[in-house]
């Protein structure tokens, strides 16, 4: 550890700590406590936590008031939108929500929501983001190259930019010359790390590639959207096959649900949230098959959060595959699938999600990017950015509908089309599939 990381931990950060009335290294100690506790222990803390948010939110949250039950399933699922329409009903009566630090959610899913939380609850988030920062191998003080969308820094993140050494970009909309700027600028920096949103990452380790220049990279914390496999290559190729790359799913409404480390699987704060994963009905589905991710937050009072439908796809680890060594004891998700609306549907029941396309397209260079779009159930356009580097022609196409027809049967018609520019989303992320289908 160096002089400076020395210094900030020890002497700023306290300070910091005093100054604002924060409880961030007090969260962050009890973290890296949490991660030497046994498979057991891990989970008596989660139960009593679920049980303790419980009885708290029918004791003080008008929304549940009228819950007598004391399971969790007894509980009635929490959408987006009774989140934005009932907010005033789902704070606690302890609490003054113009008291509240007030986050939003990024609104890709079509309806933007809102939560709120205590300072302290805010520092604890923060808390257990550096915490899983650190499993990258990143220590406070060390050189950070940041994305986020979020341009309008506040005296508190400058203050917190110059500390922690981190300089900030915006994530989204980066031409191919900012990127090779953003190179250079950090390219004579030691122990680097990068944070951000894999797809802009992706494009930098691209442009990265191509200019030749190569910063000195330590560790890569992907948050925000999807790690694809294509990326993780690219990435590698960049910046080093040794790099620490940590992969973590959480959402803005203040919910950081889990994070890789050591495997290829994703531990879940137990101590924190509670996941369940249903059918379309609301019925638990068999560990190993996918569901939809309703998530109980342990430890927000002001505004729990209660069986809360996320939008999200994702499988939980069947218990006899769970690794002999791992290195931390909290439960595993197998996979984070996406979104609800990142799925392709068929006439014959065919499920096709984002990672059957990234599948076969992500081996056309040719092909710069490109979204699908959906309907109806009969078929599916694929619109197309065409990289004047490579060769392209219609060989190209007829081999990409032959292998997605096999995936299909045979049973969607797929048209492609040759845009110019496809637009993000509201939030600024990049939109692989657009299904335009009503909810079953």
């Amino acid at each position: 550890m160096s002089f400076y990381n020395t210094v900030l931990k020890s002497l700023i950060l306290p300070i910091g700590d005093r100054f604002f009335g924060g409880t961030y290294l007090k969260h962050l100690k009890s973290w890296q406590k949490l991660d030497t506790k046994s498979e057991f222990e891990l989970k008596e803390i989660q139960q009593q936590n679920l049980k303790e948010i419980l009885l708290y939110a029918k004791t003080h949250v008008p929304y549940y008031k009228n819950i007598s039950p004391d399971n969790l399933s007894d509980f009635p699922i929490l959408t987006k939108s009774i989140l934005r329409d009932r907010k005033t009903d789902l704070i606690s009566s302890e609490f003054d929500i113009t008291t509240l630090d007030k986050h939003h959610s990024s609104g890709s899913s079509g309806v933007q929501s809102f939560t709120y939380m205590t300072k302290d609850h805010t520092f604890y988030l923060r808390a257990l983001q550096t915490h899983w920062w650190q499993w990258s191998g990143y220590k406070m003080g060390d050189n950070l190259l940041q994305f986020g969308i979020s341009q309008k820094r506040s005296f508190l993140k400058k203050l917190k930019d110059i500390f922690y050494r981190c300089t900030y970009v915006k994530a989204f909309g980066l031409s191919e010359e900012e990127l090779k700027l953003t190179l250079q600028k950090v390219s004579k920096k030691k122990r680097l790390f990068i944070a951000g949103y894999p797809s802009v990452i992706n494009q930098l380790a691209k442009a990265s590639i191509d200019s030749g220049i190569t910063p000195n990279v330590i560790g890569v914390i992907c948050f925000g959207d999807k790690l694809f496999d294509s990326y993780k290559a690219t990435i590698r190729q960049a910046f080093g096959n040794n790099i620490n790359l940590v992969d973590t799913y959480g959402c803005a409404e203040g919910l950081l649900m889990a994070c890789k480390s050591d495997l290829d699987f994703y531990y879940v704060m137990s101590p924190h949230v509670y996941l369940e994963l249903v059918d379309d009905a609301g019925n638990p589905v068999e560990d190993g098959e996918m569901g939809h991710v309703l998530v109980t937050c342990l430890t927000n009072k002001a505004m729990p959060l209660i069986r809360y439908k996320l939008g999200d796809l994702a499988i939980k680890l069947p218990k006899e595959k769970h690794p002999k060594n791992q290195l931390l004891n909290y439960p595993l998700l197998q996979k984070v699938v996406g979104r609800e609306t990142d799925v392709i549907k068929t006439t014959k029941g065919i499920t096709l999600n984002i990672h059957s396309f990234t599948g076969v397209l992500e081996y056309y260079q040719a092909i710069k990017q490109y979204k699908i779009i959906q309907n109806d159930l009969e078929s599916i356009t694929i619109v197309y950015i065409v990289d004047t580097k490579y060769e392209f022609d219609n060989v190209i196409l007829n081999d990409i509908k032959s292998k997605l027809d096999i995936l299909t049967n045979h049973c969607l018609t797929i048209v492609f089309k040759e845009v110019n520019k496809i637009s993000p989303t509201k939030s600024g992320k990049p939109q692989i599939i657009e299904s335009n289908l009503k909810p079953s």
